[in-house]
């Protein structure tokens, strides 16, 4: 295959912050990679266009329009559950905002049908693992019961279903009951009921 025979990638940038899109766009212009101004189409059928978003903009559905087009998302910080729930919402990349050196090789793998992720994120995106107590309280939290109604349930102490929630929540990457129970009954992208199946 010649060079003008080898296909091309080309990238859409919806990147809400000025500055860190101008540090995208130039580290991808400079990786030889072709910037699509906003609202373009893919051009010739050799190019393949690749979304690089913030990762708020998938994960808060703003990207309904984009499903089909594969997307890396910018994550800040080193926030695994945001990185988690960009991957549920259609995201096959995940580079770390203060990473930068990583995305035009993530973009170049993505544009070829990969899933990439940082090494540091494969415990936060994978399925949390949860002991049978764990999953035994979450359970209890989905259907709404205070901590006081678990413990009387389970025949333990509340300070005990504190101590187990306060390890589940830091499993599930959540602060707050509310967020745990969204993240289990989400079946499109969230973790889904399956993940507090007991078994032996």
């Amino acid at each position: 295959m010649s060079e003008l025979d080898a296909p091309l990638i080309a990238v859409r940038v919806h990147i809400k912050d000025a500055d860190l899109r101008s540090s995208v766009e130039k580290r991808l212009s400079s990786g030889g990679t072709s910037i699509l101004a906003s609202g373009t189409g893919g051009g010739s059928q050799r190019r393949r266009a690749v979304l690089v978003c913030d990762a708020s903009w998938l994960t808060r559905g703003s990207a309904r329009g984009r499903r089909g087009e594969p997307s890396v998302a910018l994550v800040p910080g080193d926030d695994g559950a945001e990185a988690r729930r960009a991957l549920a919402a259609g995201a096959m990349g995940i580079v770390f905002a203060q990473e930068l050196t990583a995305l035009a090789a993530t973009v170049a793998a993505v544009a070829e049908g990969q899933i990439v992720i940082p090494r540091s994120l494969r415990a936060a995106v994978a399925k949390p693992v949860l002991t049978t107590r764990e999953k035994q309280i979450l359970a209890l939290v989905v259907i709404g019961l205070s901590n006081r109604e678990i413990a009387d349930q389970l025949f333990l102490a509340e300070s005990t279903v504190k101590s187990h929630l306060f390890s589940a929540f830091r499993r599930l990457g959540v602060r707050t009951r509310k967020e745990a129970a969204a993240l289990i009954l989400d079946g499109q992208q969230g973790l889904g009921t399956g993940i507090l199946t007991i078994t032996r």
